[in-house]
């Protein structure tokens, strides 16, 4: 399926465009994407990282974590439809180092992960706002989502550097 999809995407337009080094104008489409992309990891970490050190009891704030879900959740949803983006550029640039490659793959898994667990945050925050802090359970709940979460995201940005580094799956 993934070759499939590889070989139809090398066929495509945009495939022609963004992989083109021939001209200045299309040659900066990849270094301007991965550029925008590492700044959106950026966002995103800080984002992550702020919310998931206050579940686990690091505060930098005294806000609760409702308050700081708020602040930080538009930032990382604009960051992560920027993300989505300039991947999406990168991955049609390059379909089989991406979609060949189990790093890529291990990834994208690791981020639908993560993902749920911030919806998990955001779902449970508009029908209680101190949900996290009430009871024991949800305490203890709130410690491991967000350790699985942090682990996840540390991951997903070493995961995102290894493709560049780790061969398609047919290379091995």
């Amino acid at each position: 399926m993934f070759e499939q999809l590889s070989s139809w995407l090398e066929q495509t337009e945009l495939h022609s465009i963004f992989s083109d080094t021939t001209h200045l104008a299309t040659w900066l489409i990849i270094p301007i994407s991965q550029t925008v992309h590492i700044l959106g990891v950026a966002i995103v970490m800080i984002a992550v990282g702020m919310m998931n050190l206050h579940l686990l009891g690091i505060q930098v704030t005294r806000q609760s974590f409702a308050q700081l879900s708020e602040r930080w959740m538009p930032w990382l949803w604009a960051a992560m439809a920027v993300l989505f983006l300039t991947g999406a550029i990168q991955t049609i640039a390059e379909p089989t180092r991406e979609f060949m490659n189990n790093t890529f793959r291990i990834k994208i898994v690791m981020l639908l992960v993560a993902v749920a667990i911030t919806i998990i945050y955001r779902t449970q925050i508009k029908k209680d706002p101190k949900y996290w802090d009430l009871s024991g359970e949800h305490r203890a709940l709130a410690l491991g989502l967000a350790s699985l979460s942090l682990v996840l995201w540390l991951g997903i940005v070493a995961a995102g550097r290894l493709i560049a580094y780790v061969g398609a799956i047919g290379e091995f």
